[in-house]
């Protein structure tokens, strides 16, 4: 027998005395195929989490985005898995066995807070005090918000009428506000939204205080609460930067005022105009034209 035909009848025994191995590592089948390509939706073990007695307040919005964005991750592991399965059962030598895709990680969540029924007590008083600055917040958008000041009987006595719009945005917006304080009143008392008292200012602080005086009980109300929360939070969204009890005052240093040179021009966070603080000047700009003389200092000292 030649040398190559040695050779050749070893490597038919070795190929004989040695099993073809699966390129997958798992347990495998009758059919040569990884168990889990046939398990199918036995392998997933997802993890379900009640998300229904949770505080719907802002506390536990970070443990609700944790869940969702772990059940989006599953959606897509669903898919991948599915494809993976419907590849690995079609595979044949000799071609590359299909990477398995991996298992989202469960979430690493923060402590559950659960809602009594609807909101803790920690959410419930924190919906309560931005209620209670709903008022002062109306106050002071009715004052600075836009150049229409008028009067409050220029509003319309209700937003949702047939009467023209006002000429000013501001007033359409507080009687919006005054419209919803008094559609709650309403609710709460189980009769028809009762007709503006007095001015539109004072409604509002009327309006505001009463809510105020019965929140804790609206907002423990398994039926209320849910909605009057966040239309709660809504409503002080629409208003915070008009909130005298949270105003944040901005030096600028950037560019002198204009009027008196000093460097004496600030800014309330939110708001397009810039003031100087000097009570013998007390110039008004723009915002925007505060940034124009701050980028021409820039240029200048740059030049220079």
């Amino acid at each position: 027998m030649t040398l190559n035909a040695k050779a050749a009848s070893c490597h038919e025994q070795e190929t004989a005395s040695t099993p073809l191995r699966n390129p997958s590592p798992t347990t495998v089948t009758t059919s040569g195929l990884p168990a889990s390509v046939h398990s199918g939706e036995a392998e997933m073990s997802q993890r379900t989490y009640d998300l229904e007695r949770l505080c719907a307040g802002a506390c536990m919005n970070g443990y609700r985005r944790k869940v969702r964005t772990y059940e989006a991750a599953y959606v897509v592991y669903r898919a991948d898995h599915q494809q993976w399965r419907s590849d690995a059962a079609a595979w044949h030598a000799p071609l590359v066995w299909p990477e398995e895709p991996a298992e989202p990680d469960e979430p690493r969540l923060p402590y559950r807070v659960e809602g009594e029924p609807v909101y803790c007590p920690d959410c419930m008083y924190g919906l309560k005090s931005k209620l209670s600055k709903l008022d002062g917040a109306a106050c002071v958008y009715l004052r600075e918000a836009d150049g229409f000041r008028g009067q409050t009987d220029q509003a319309k006595v209700s937003s949702k009428g047939s009467e023209p719009p006002s000429l000013s945005p501001t007033i359409d917006d507080i009687d919006e506000l005054d419209g919803w304080l008094r559609d709650w009143k309403a609710s709460y008392l189980g009769a028809e939204t009762m007709a503006r008292q007095g001015m539109l200012a004072d409604s509002i602080t009327l309006g505001a205080s009463w809510l105020v005086a019965r929140a804790e009980r609206i907002l423990g109300h398994a039926d209320l609460a849910l909605l009057f929360g966040e239309e709660i939070a809504r409503w002080y969204g629409r208003l915070v930067r008009y909130d005298p009890s949270d105003v944040v005052v901005e030096p600028l240093r950037a560019a002198r005022c204009p009027e008196c040179k000093g460097l004496t021009l600030e800014r309330k966070v939110g708001e397009d105009k810039v003031t100087c603080r000097r009570r013998t000047c007390e110039r008004v700009l723009k915002w925007s034209e505060y940034q124009e003389m701050a980028e021409e200092v820039r240029k200048t000292r740059k030049a220079s």
